[in-house]
Order: C-alpha cells, then sequence, then structure tokens
C-alpha cells in the first residue's frame, strides 16, 4: 500500500508541482529541414527496369521475371518512366 501511495506521488504532484516535466521536449525542425530528412537522394535510390517496360520496380518485384536492368529513381523517371502499381517502389516528390 505504501509503494502505491510513493508512486501516485511521483507520478501526480512531482509533475504537478513542476518538478518533473512528464513531456518530451524535442527541437523542432522546420518544413526544409524535415522534407530533407524524409527524402532521400533520387540518385542514390535504386530501382529496376525492363527491356520494354513503362514501370520501374523494387527489387524483387514479380513483374522482372524477363529482364531487369538497374537504374536509379532519378533516371527512371527521366525516361518517362512510371513506379509498378504491385511493389510500390519510391517516388519522387
Amino acid at each position: 500500500m505504501m509503494k502505491r501511495l510513493l508512486l501516485v506521488l511521483l507520478v501526480v504532484l512531482l509533475p504537478a508541482l513542476g518538478f518533473v516535466s512528464l513531456t518530451p521536449t524535442v527541437a523542432p525542425l522546420s518544413v526544409d529541414a524535415f522534407a530533407a530528412q524524409k527524402q532521400p537522394d533520387p540518385e542514390t535510390i535504386t530501382v529496376y527496369i525492363t527491356r520494354t517496360g513503362q514501370k520501374y520496380h523494387r527489387d524483387g518485384c514479380r513483374s522482372l521475371s524477363r529482364s531487369r536492368i538497374a537504374s536509379t529513381l532519378k533516371e527512371a523517371v527521366e525516361r518517362g518512366l512510371g513506379p509498378c502499381g504491385v511493389c510500390k517502389p519510391p517516388t519522387i516528390k
């Protein structure tokens, strides 16, 4: 019983009195910093294309059974290829 009372005091009273904060403090990111952090460079992302297809794919996609040519995401998009609907590879935003 005494342990519970002590726990309640620690959890309820100390934050209320300002001794302890239960909310984490995180430095806010600017919109540009957040976008840069979330979006990897399209020149470093490897996707796979086929000789005749109009889509680019992730490694292991079932659509790559006949041909599989490595490319960067940027090159695939510049060729006018779109993302595969099956494997859903990354896109450039």
